[in-house]
């Protein structure tokens, strides 16, 4: 068990070691920084997550307004077949997901149970599901940018 300084230490340490891995496999594949908040489609989001023995990859529609989340969702909807595809029909899609602070979002995501950063002989197995994940979630994103642009 780990004092409230003593985790928030690790998790700083867990993510500064995956940051400074992915960014050097990223730069030899030709790859810049992860999209995350800058995805140049407004309204999405891509995450990482690793909470509570559960790891997450996850793209987000964000719009505060519901009517608008729903036409983005509805148009990401379309590309069902292309995600399904490359994660293998692993991605589960949740039209009505509240965020930490209660927040409405549409979220798609990928989840492995049974890691938790707490435990450093987990961080491999993270690394690589978190990088493998998102290459693949960006790839297709960047595919599609300009379709999923035209609701702007």
């Amino acid at each position: 068990m780990f004092s409230k300084s003593e985790e928030k230490a690790l998790k700083q340490e867990f993510w500064t070691n995956f940051g400074k891995w992915s960014s050097l496999k990223r730069k030899r594949k030709g790859k810049k920084k992860w999209l995350l908040n800058k995805t140049g489609v407004k309204g999405y989001r891509f995450k990482f997550e690793n909470e509570n023995k559960t790891v997450c990859v996850c793209l987000e529609i964000i719009d505060d307004n519901d009517v608008i989340r729903e036409i983005k969702y509805e148009k990401l909807l379309t590309l069902k077949s292309i995600f399904d595809e490359s994660f293998n029909g692993k991605l589960i899609w949740d039209k009505e997901y509240y965020s930490s602070p209660g927040k409405p979002v549409v979220r798609v995501y990928i989840s492995e149970n049974g890691f938790t950063f707490k435990n450093r002989d987990h961080w491999p197995r993270i690394f690589k599901f978190f990088y493998e994940n998102m290459d693949k979630f960006e790839e297709i994103f960047n595919d599609y940018k300009e379709y999923l642009k035209e609701e702007e």
